[in-house]
């Protein structure tokens, strides 16, 4: 049941993340939310308010709506209210509920900008996710009287289970039989008998929870599987087309030539990084040889630094005067690295700044991503490594991944005879990738 609750939670997780990736191109184009409501099905309207002004409505001939967007106009706060938090520090976003309106709100710039959610497609969506389920378990989700999914038959006895707001009039409903206590009886006769049970029972359960856990590990890996082949085609084009743009262009003056020759190299190497998952467990096809670390530093920071900023991230670079020669595979490095600094961006935003540190002691080189956000408890440092692990904290809520990147990046760092290393500081964690020179 806890499992079935978690997965449905995770699902609008995942949306709540894509609308924010939304709203941050509507931001300051409101075309963009006409074209979206013309494309997208997760939800069915857009509202756009600066203080106590409407800039965008959609659907302005919905009276209910378009009263609803005005009341929510004259007084801001009636989205806070309805939010857990604390006098010091209000919501920059959250889920707003009246009548049979479900909005989802945040906070871009000085505007906030709304998205009526579809109930109806959001239901369509759990029904695919709990039709893959290979469950023998008798259950049912509703919402209020509304039957979404059944599973399985119906018994006299019940245990029910509400899901989390802004779910909350969503609930399983769990059916089980009585049990026969006469059989129990019979097996049970002594204390050898109940040993018996007792040790059938662990088996049992130990067996269950395999069976669980490698059907949720096969899930996973098909999911991710088929996502990264999906990528295959457009990436493809967006080299192929990057290319030809760089041909046609390479007369143009800077930085032209060199912010198409990025896009190039980054397509290019997303491409490899998307057959690395496709042959997850396996050895990466290694092309050992001399890699100037130095140069390779200034340019991931150069590439990562317009992608932070856009974030409010500050991103400091500190690396040798000296060159530094390495015989390694330059791609592996570059995907460890990419690894650490987008971590930091999802997970360590609050911190407003992250350090990129290239050193060298004796023969060691050491590159280290340091991020100042709230950091990881001491005892799940090993953990992070295990495949499809992520950890459950407020940091992680909301924010999509496959939990698969620092497994990867650890088998990368191997391949190529490093190590990572992962240490907390006070703020924030650092991340260390070590080659030997």
């Amino acid at each position: 049941m806890n499992n079935i609750k978690l997965s449905i939670e995770s699902l609008l997780n995942q949306r709540l993340s894509y609308l924010n990736s939304l709203a941050l191109q509507i931001d300051n184009d409101y075309g963009k939310a006409e074209d979206l409501l013309e494309t997208e099905t997760d939800f069915k309207n857009i509202f756009i308010i600066n203080k106590n002004r409407i800039l965008f409505l959609s659907d302005s001939d919905d009276s209910q709506w378009h009263n609803l967007v005005e009341s929510i106009a004259l007084d801001n706060s009636v989205l806070i209210n309805q939010q857990d938090y604390s006098e010091q520090s209000q919501p920059s976003s959250g889920w707003y509920q009246i009548y049979n309106h479900l909005i989802y709100w945040t906070i871009q710039s000085d505007n906030i900008i709304g998205f009526e959610f579809s109930n109806i497609k959001f239901s369509f969506d759990v029904i695919s996710l709990l039709d893959t389920y290979d469950s023998d378990d008798n259950f049912k989700l509703s919402d209020g009287d509304k039957q979404i999914y059944s599973n399985g038959e119906k018994f006299d006895n019940e245990i029910s289970l509400r899901l989390n707001y802004p779910l909350q009039n969503w609930h399983l409903t769990y059916y089980y039989s009585s049990p026969n206590l006469v059989n129990l009886y019979l097996l049970g006769s002594g204390v050898i008998g109940l040993f018996f049970i007792v040790l059938l029972g662990f088996i049992g359960y130990g067996y269950r929870e395999y069976t669980r856990t490698l059907r949720l590990a096969k899930q996973q890996v098909s999911f991710v599987g088929q996502v990264s082949h999906e990528f295959k085609t457009p990436l493809t084009n967006i080299s192929l087309y990057s290319e030809m743009l760089s041909e046609y262009l390479e007369d143009e003056p800077a930085p032209v030539p060199d912010y198409l020759h990025i896009i190039s190299a980054e397509s290019k190497r997303l491409t490899r990084l998307v057959q690395n998952v496709l042959t997850f467990n396996k050895p990466s096809r290694l092309n050992i040889k001399q890699v100037n670390l130095t140069i390779l530093i200034k340019q991931i920071y150069q590439t990562f630094k317009p992608i932070l900023e856009a974030k409010s991230l500050q991103l400091n670079i500190t690396t040798l005067e000296n060159d530094c020669i390495v015989d390694t595979d330059e791609d592996s490095v570059m995907q460890i690295l990419n690894n650490f600094l987008s971590n930091a961006e999802k997970y360590a935003f609050n911190g407003k700044r992250i350090d990129l540190s290239l050193t060298r002691k004796g023969k060691l080189v050491t590159i280290t991503v340091r991020d100042y956000g709230d950091g990881i408890a001491s005892h799940l440092l090993k953990q992070i490594f295990e495949p499809f692990y992520r950890v459950n904290s407020s940091i992680t809520e909301g924010v999509s991944g496959t939990g698969i990147g620092l497994t990867i990046a650890k088998q990368l760092a191997s391949q190529i005879h490093g190590e990572i290393k992962v240490l907390n500081h006070n703020p924030g964690m650092a991340f260390s990738l070590i080659l030997m020179e």
